[in-house]
C-alpha cells in the first residue's frame, strides 16, 4: 500500500483559510436578494427589528448593522418610529456619491473622465441618430429652450447640462447607458460648479452660450438622423469640455 506522501500533497493544494460571513451579512444578502428579485416591491415595509430578532433568531444590534448595510445601499429607508423600514425602488445615488467622492478625492482624473466620454457618449448619440423619436426631440427642444433661457444666470444654466446628456442616453434606448449617464451627471455638474468659481461673469456666461451652441449642433444632427455628424458634434462637444475643465486652464471663447 502506497503512503500518501504529504509534503507533495501540501505543496499542489493551494487551500487557503475559509471565511465565515456575519451574521448581519447573510441578513443584508438575504433581504437584497428579495428585492432585486421582485419578492418585495417598493412600498414594502419589512417586520419591525423585534419581529426580525425573533424570527432570525438574532440579536438587536445585527439587525440593526443589516438595516444599516441596506439602507446605505438604498434598498431601504428607515423612518424613526415607524414599525419597520420600507422598501426604496433601487437607485443609483450611492454609485454616484462613490464617484463624487472620488473626484474630489482626485482618484479620478479629468483625463480619465474625458477618456470614457469619449467612448461612451460618441456610441450614445448615434444610436440616438438611429432610434429616437419624435417625443424625444420633444424633449430635447425643451430643454434647449430652458438652457437658453438661463445663458445670462450661469448657475441656473449648469443644471440642464445633466439632463441635456440624461434625455440623449434615453433617446439612444439603450438602459445601460442611460444608467450610467444618470451615475455620471452628478459629478459632470460638481466638476462645472468647481470651473465657473475660477471665471468671473462674462467668462461664464461665454462659457454657456459655447455649451449651448454645442448641444444645439448634436440635437440638429440628431433631427437630420445623420450618425455621422452626430458623433463629429459630440466629439468635439467632449473635446471642449475636456479643455475648458481643467485647472487653471484658460478658457477659449472659439
Amino acid at each position: 500500500m502506497l503512503e500518501p506522501k504529504n509534503n507533495l500533497l501540501g505543496s499542489l493544494l493551494d487551500l487557503k483559510p475559509v471565511e465565515t460571513k456575519r451574521a448581519s451579512e447573510v441578513i443584508y444578502d438575504q433581504i437584497k436578494e428579495m428585492i432585486t428579485s421582485g419578492r418585495l416591491k417598493p412600498g414594502d415595509r419589512l417586520p419591525s427589528e423585534r419581529a426580525m430578532m425573533e424570527m432570525l433568531q438574532r440579536s438587536r444590534p445585527t439587525i440593526r448593522e443589516a438595516l444599516r448595510m441596506l439602507e446605505r445601499t438604498g434598498l431601504i429607508r428607515t423612518v424613526a418610529g415607524s414599525n419597520g423600514a420600507i422598501v426604496q425602488k433601487p437607485n443609483t445615488r450611492s454609485v454616484e456619491q462613490a464617484l463624487e467622492t472620488a473626484l474630489q478625492t482626485q482618484a479620478l482624473s479629468i483625463s480619465e473622465i474625458w477618456e470614457y466620454r469619449h467612448l461612451n457618449e460618441t456610441a450614445i448619440v448615434e444610436w440616438a441618430a438611429d432610434r429616437r423619436t419624435a417625443r424625444d426631440l420633444e424633449a430635447l427642444d425643451s430643454i434647449l429652450g430652458q438652457a437658453r433661457e438661463s445663458l445670462e444666470d450661469p448657475e441656473a444654466f449648469i443644471k440642464y447640462d445633466p439632463l441635456f446628456h440624461a434625455a440623449l442616453a434615453r433617446a439612444s434606448k439603450n438602459t445601460v447607458a442611460y444608467l450610467l449617464s444618470q451615475i455620471l451627471a452628478s459629478s459632470m455638474v460638481t466638476l462645472l460648479d468647481q470651473r465657473m468659481a475660477e471665471l468671473d461673469m462674462k467668462t461664464q456666461q461665454a462659457m454657456c452660450r459655447k455649451v449651448l451652441a454645442m448641444h444645439e449642433d448634436i440635437v440638429a444632427a440628431l433631427r437630420a438622423r445623420d450618425k455621422e455628424s452626430a458623433r463629429r458634434a459630440m466629439e468635439a462637444h467632449i473635446e471642449a469640455f475636456h479643455e475648458d475643465l481643467k485647472p487653471g486652464s484658460a478658457f477659449v471663447y472659439d
